[in-house]
């Protein structure tokens, strides 16, 4: 039978095709079909095993998938904004046909459990994510910036009048906060004895193509690779630079929201966490490696190859 892994055409962050990426080079497999995440009950064509991994999603009516999908669960986390249209009666009853649920994060795990499915903690898919495959005869150098304040830089909300009025208001106070505190964490890194680079895993177009954003994915890898230290705020540049063997310092500044909060609470034993005050007391000389990583991606990867081969 025919494997599938899941991508997201429309996306503008990268993060979405680094969990795709790492699925793919787990399966080890030629001839692998992306599906879109969120169009996964349309899909019509001949039974395909798919895993089924990353964050759910943006529009819950489109769920449960097409019964052509042979679905296994592993990494999964569900939007608390929408949680409760999520899991309807007949999302449940899907849940339950599938179970056990892998879960990336212990706040899906137990959101579903209290609705009666069986579920784990199974970390995250990106954790087996394989420095040698992206890191040329190169020696790894420098420190590595991916959007370390992002969550601070304000926008406008136009969900609704009153909203978007209120993100107009606040809008100034933000990009104040953003910018004093963007510039005193430049001037700090302009005097350590590190290359500094710098990139970005949002992007200011879609992504049209899965194969865009393979490509996408790769290239932000290797940047990753090439690199002895990753300064952060985004959860799928942490982690891969973490299973890479890099020092990780991830930055939680502005993220907490509930969304956020529970995508990110469950992960902060893997790296060392700072808010905006805090990062300055870091000796960016002395991080650790962490390892507590290790047993939940070989946990992982026995369960997507015994799923591939079955």
């Amino acid at each position: 039978m025919e494997i599938g892994v899941l991508g997201f055409s429309g996306s503008r962050n990268i993060g979405d095709y680094i969990q795709t990426k790492a699925v793919i080079d787990i399966l080890n497999k030629q001839n692998i079909k992306i599906l879109d995440r969120e169009k996964l009950n349309t899909y019509s064509g001949d039974p395909i095993k798919t895993i089924i991994n990353g964050w759910f999603m943006e529009n819950p009516k489109n769920w449960p998938p097409s019964n052509n999908i042979k679905p296994l669960f592993i990494s999964f986390h569900i939007n608390p904004s929408i949680a409760k249209t999520f899991l309807n009666q007949k999302s449940i009853e899907y849940f339950k046909k599938h179970q056990p649920i892998g879960c990336r994060d212990f706040y899906t795990r137990d959101l579903l459990a209290m609705n009666g499915i069986n579920a784990y903690f199974s970390s995250c898919v990106t954790l087996g994510i394989e420095r040698e495959k992206y890191l040329n005869k190169q020696t790894p150098r420098g420190l590595l910036v991916i959007g370390a304040f992002d969550r601070l830089k304000p926008t406008l909300d136009y969900k609704s009048p009153l909203k978007f009025l209120l993100s107009m208001i606040k809008y100034p106070y933000r990009f104040l906060n953003y910018g004093i505190k963007l510039q005193k964490f430049n001037k700090y890194l302009f005097k350590q004895n590190f290359e500094i680079k710098r990139y970005s895993q949002i992007l200011k177009q879609s992504i049209n193509l899965h194969s865009e954003g393979i490509s996408l994915a790769e290239e932000m890898l290797k940047k990753i690779a090439e690199s002895e230290i990753i300064i952060t705020s985004r959860i799928h540049a942490a982690l891969p630079a973490l299973a890479m063997g890099l020092k990780v310092i991830f930055i939680d500044e502005g993220l907490g929201h509930t969304n956020q909060k529970m995508r990110v609470y469950d992960l902060k034993n893997y790296f060392q966490t700072a808010d905006f005050k805090d990062f300055f007391m870091i000796n960016l000389e002395n991080i650790k490696n962490m390892e507590n990583h290790n047993n939940h991606i070989q946990n992982i990867k026995q369960i997507i190859n015994k799923f591939k081969t079955e």
